[in-house]
């Protein structure tokens, strides 16, 4: 069963560390991460980074490397872009 817990506007620009905080700001509201699923952007890249460095500080396991799944959707696309190219 899958369920969407939240989907919120982005205040500002769509920074790593700003993404991160408002991601951390749900994550306090329900108590829970799992995992992400996203593309390759380098923002997203910091935002798992800072979310990983928030949990360490409240003592928290989580291994922001291990619990990040690439977007299939997106990696189809960005693979049938290099062989059209």
């Amino acid at each position: 069963e899958k369920c969407l817990i939240d989907f919120v506007e982005l205040i500002g620009n769509h920074s790593g560390e700003n993404m991160a905080k408002t991601v951390w700001s749900m994550l306090e509201q329900y108590g829970l991460i799992i995992s992400f699923v996203m593309d390759n952007a380098t923002n997203n890249d910091t935002m798992k980074t800072s979310i990983g460095t928030r949990c360490s500080a409240q003592g928290i396991a989580f291994d922001a490397q291990k619990a990040w799944g690439r977007c299939l959707p997106h990696s189809i696309h960005l693979a049938a872009v290099k062989v059209h190219l």
